[in-house]
């Protein structure tokens, strides 16, 4: 499923000589043990502090394994995981995983810096990352799964509440994304 997609194709960062930070899946989470490689995630806007443990969301981790910028080692086996691997373990927890990966790699890719908080991809604009608080906020459509406008509707105000601008992402079957801009509007009966 992944190669067909012809994600996993080319990597830009993955020719060169660079250091790699290792996470470890423990208990179905990825943790990044040292401080220092934590501490520069942090600063590159990847990952939550949570009781003095640096955490990643399953998209982020994806999306350094792919770029070659982190290795993930299973504590369980102190082996380590492939791409293909950590999607198939944190795609259990996660459903829409993929969906998310491809999405979070085209904003990341494009410069932008995303905070995960709640299943939301908050989104900084470029230069603005821990300067200004998140402008925007994705929704995420995968074609082929129906999703309730209820529940659309109602992320829609809790993110125009919330002061962020929401926008629609969605991903067809080719995993090619079209993104939108959402308002909630009222239609005047004549």
């Amino acid at each position: 499923m992944v190669a067909s997609i012809g994600l996993l194709d080319t990597c830009p960062e993955s020719s060169g000589m660079h250091h790699q930070i290792t996470a470890v899946l423990t208990q179905g989470k990825i943790i990044v043990p040292s401080q220092s490689d934590a501490d520069s995630l942090y600063q590159d806007g990847y990952g939550y502090r949570l009781n003095h443990e640096h955490y990643m969301h399953p998209a982020e981790i994806l999306f350094t394994v792919f770029r070659n910028k982190i290795i993930v080692i299973d504590e369980d086996t102190n082996k380590k995981l492939d791409f293909t691997e950590l999607l198939h373990r944190l795609s259990a927890e996660t459903p829409n995983l993929w969906t998310n990966f491809i999405v979070f790699k085209d904003l990341r890719t494009r410069g932008f810096i995303i905070k995960i908080e709640k299943d939301r991809f908050l989104i900084y604009e470029r230069g603005t990352y821990r300067k200004t608080p998140p402008s925007y906020v994705i929704h995420i459509f995968s074609e082929g799964k129906p999703q309730s406008l209820t529940v659309f509707i109602e992320e829609l105000k809790a993110a125009e509440n919330d002061g962020y601008e929401m926008k629609v992402a969605v991903v067809d079957r080719r995993g090619e994304i079209v993104f939108y801009s959402v308002k909630e509007t009222e239609l005047l009966k004549e």
